[in-house]
């Protein structure tokens, strides 16, 4: 064992010389003019980005990349409580250089900007896409980032608040047990000319890093709907099943005027009249009782507490009263509680007297009618919208939040009827800049095995050093176990030796080496007693 773990130990001194040998080799070897190692940082970071160049908007309705004079097209709201104010800002850790975007600068407030464009107006056969990207640069922890599309009805965005009708409601928002991107749907019925919300049943949940994702919902002709998160696929439905309330509402309802007779008896059954409490049947008997054989344990004490106060702690010479306050022993367990202090108590058994209150039996009802239901009459404001995806008027985007975490980055909002053109666009932008922001943040999204992979990798003779501690440690283990020459497992100890164990060692060496003389005295000793 000794030699194996000293061949372990050589090896790997061995194997780390090897390795650090070969990489001041390759070092050496490297061009003259190589960079120097204190300038690798800033020469990793500018080669993990690019100049920010904006991408094409030919064929998109309406697209926002917040470049140029921002606040001409869009407006602060002017309610007072929206006491957060936007800014325009870069984002931190830039992988597409230049790009700005509508940034939170601080936490705990509301903030509400709008802007108006060119309307859209959805048609037949023709589908909807609303897509934008959103950073959490310091976490998302409790509030929303997502759009409201609405129509302004001629007023100035600045006039935008919560109390804004929109039509589409979409994207991120999480606080306490809210973790989800939002889709809600604002459906107006012609007949009661009522606007009803119609919630998305099931919203996957938003990532949980810093990175740049990009949200997208889109609404197809057929009435499907699909939500994606950085162009895949996270959930799906159809307008006319998949929303709550249903889009269309239900063609009869309960008539408001009609109402259950006073003598409908709904009760399928009814207590036996002819049935009794037997005499015998004792209400009052508890579930369990004490056990009448049980006994309190010999050497149990009621008369000392399980706690006393240390006899043998004494208060310090330099306790100060009226500094420190009333000087108390500490508590240690009552040594004369081996078994047990305080007032005994026997165990519990369940109680064979017990029966429980009684109930009379239950007979079938001669009276029962059935379950009462209101007449149903046609339903006034009933309307069956089988193309909810031809969306009403649409010409301005807000954004209403309100949020604990400041940090929170918009930028690339678009609006299309054009899958095609949205995902070009996307292309252009957001996968260019997440493609240079996973080259930023290699260790972003790794499993376990890779990053420490990596990191032994990145410290190789830190990793060396505790190899070799570990082999090292192995070797003195070794040691301690393994006796030279003798057996590693000792013969199974007798019932005398096991006395004699809390001997000196000296003369447990002794006795064992007489075993064999003393071996018949003993069995005779034994036989003797």
């Amino acid at each position: 064992m000794r030699a194996a773990s000293g061949w372990s130990l050589l090896i790997s001194i061995v194997a780390c010389w090897t390795i650090g040998a070969t990489e001041e080799e390759q070092a050496e070897a490297a061009p003259a003019e190589a960079a120097p190692a204190e300038a690798a940082p800033e020469s990793k970071e500018k080669a993990h980005s690019k100049p920010y160049t904006a991408p094409s908007v030919e064929g998109i309705h309406w697209v926002e990349t917040f470049d140029g004079n921002v606040f001409t097209r869009w407006k602060q709201s002017e309610k007072e409580k929206y006491t957060g104010k936007f800014t325009v800002e870069n984002r931190r850790q830039e992988a597409l250089v230049g790009d700005v975007g509508l940034y939170v600068p601080e936490e705990a407030k509301h903030y509400g900007a709008a802007t108006v464009f060119e309307p859209i107006v959805g048609k037949k056969d023709v589908p909807f896409v609303v897509q934008f990207e959103a950073k959490f640069q310091d976490s998302l922890s409790c509030g929303g980032s997502y759009l409201k599309l609405y129509d302004s009805e001629g007023k100035e965005a600045g006039e935008f608040d919560s109390d804004t009708r929109y039509v589409i409601m979409f994207g991120p928002d999480r606080c306490g047990n809210t973790d989800k991107i939002h889709f809600i749907l604002q459906h107006h019925n012609p007949k009661s000319g009522q606007w009803e919300e119609k919630h998305f049943k099931s919203p996957p949940s938003l990532p949980r890093d810093t990175l740049t994702h990009l949200y997208a919902l889109i609404i197809n002709a057929d009435n499907t709907i699909e939500i994606q998160i950085d162009g895949e696929k996270k959930a799906s439905g159809d307008l006319l099943t998949s929303m709550e309330p249903p889009i269309n509402a239900p063609k009869e309802i309960d008539d408001p005027e009609d109402f259950k007779p006073a003598d409908w008896v709904e009760e399928a059954k009814m207590n036996d009249p002819e049935s009794s409490k037997p005499d015998d049947w004792d209400e009052d008997q508890p579930p369990r009782i004490p056990d009448p054989d049980a006994k309190m344990p010999e050497g149990w004490n009621e008369d000392e507490e399980h706690r006393i106060a240390d006899p043998s702690s004494k208060q310090p010479d330099d306790w100060d009263d009226e500094e420190d306050g009333e000087w108390e022993p500490p508590m240690i367990d009552n040594p004369v509680c081996k078994v047990g202090c305080g007032k005994w108590s026997p165990s519990t058994i369940s109680n064979p007297e017990y029966k429980g209150k009684w109930t009379a039996p239950k007979i079938d009802n001669p009276a029962y009618i059935g379950v009462w239901k209101a007449k149903q009459i046609d339903n006034p404001s009933y309307y069956l919208d089988e193309t909810p995806y031809i969306l009403p008027k649409i010409n301005a985007v807000g954004i209403d939040i309100w949020t604990m975490s400041k940090g929170i980055l918009f930028d690339n909002i678009l609006i299309s009827s054009d899958t095609a053109k949205a995902k070009s666009f996307a292309d252009e932008s957001f996968k260019v800049r997440s493609e240079l922001e996973a080259l930023q943040n290699p260790k972003a999204g790794k499993g376990f095995v890779t990053t420490v992979m990596e990191m032994v990798s990145d410290n190789l003779m830190a990793a060396c050093v505790a190899l070799i501690a570990i082999v090292l440690g192995c070797v003195w283990l070794c040691i301690r176990l393994c006796s030279s020459g003798e057996a590693v497992v000792p013969p199974p100890p007798s019932k005398t030796n096991a006395k004699s164990s809390a001997k000196p060692k000296k003369e447990k060496k002794d006795n064992n080496e007489n075993d064999d003389d003393s071996a018949p005295e003993k069995k005779e000793n034994k036989k003797d007693d």
